[in-house]
Order: C-alpha cells, then sequence, then structure tokens
C-alpha cells in the first residue's frame, strides 16, 4: 500500500522491491526492502498492536496477524527506519521442536 500511495502523488514514481533471502545453519532469515512511504520512528511501538492503522481506511489487523503467525513459529520480526522506504527482517530459527 505505501509504495501505491507514493504512485499516486508521482505516476511516474518507480515501484520497487527487494527481497533477501540468508540461510543459516540454525536460522533462516528474510529482509524485505521497498521504496514506499516507509515507517515512522514514532509508530514503531504500536506497529504490531491490533487496529493499530497509519491507514484512513485500515484494520490495523494486517501486521498483528503476521507478527501472531511469526511468533507461532518461534520466530521474529524487526522493523528498521531507512532514509526512503521500508525494511522488515524476519528470522526464524532451524529445527524447531
Amino acid at each position: 500500500e505505501s509504495i501505491q500511495e507514493k504512485q499516486s502523488k508521482n505516476p511516474d514514481f518507480a515501484k520497487k522491491i527487494d527481497i533477501v533471502i540468508i540461510n543459516k545453519s540454525d536460522y533462516i532469515e528474510f529482509i524485505l526492502t521497498d521504496n514506499g512511504t516507509g515507517f515512522t520512528e514514532k509508530n514503531f511501538k504500536n506497529i504490531l498492536k491490533p487496529y493499530f492503522t497509519t491507514k484512513l481506511k485500515g484494520s490495523g489487523l494486517g501486521l498483528s496477524i503476521v507478527n501472531k503467525i511469526i511468533n507461532d513459529h518461534e520466530g521474529t520480526i524487526k522493523f528498521a527506519q531507512q532514509k526512503v522506504g521500508a525494511k522488515i527482517i524476519i528470522k526464524f530459527p532451524k529445527n524447531v521442536d
């Protein structure tokens, strides 16, 4: 949605999403970056809470559901501030009992 928001303001905006997968012996990590509107630092503490949204028509459930699924698999999700866009790091341990 953040990329669509940016494109609605500038039709010539070039959308970009990068996904990097790091496969280590004890974990697998997904690093997702885009050049959308990004996250503000003040939203980091609330971003995973149910019903928190910065969108006019958002329910605020998307990231809280994603967080629940990741936690159920003993993973972690982190958000990083960038100059442009968003960066999300999702990490899952391997060999979970």
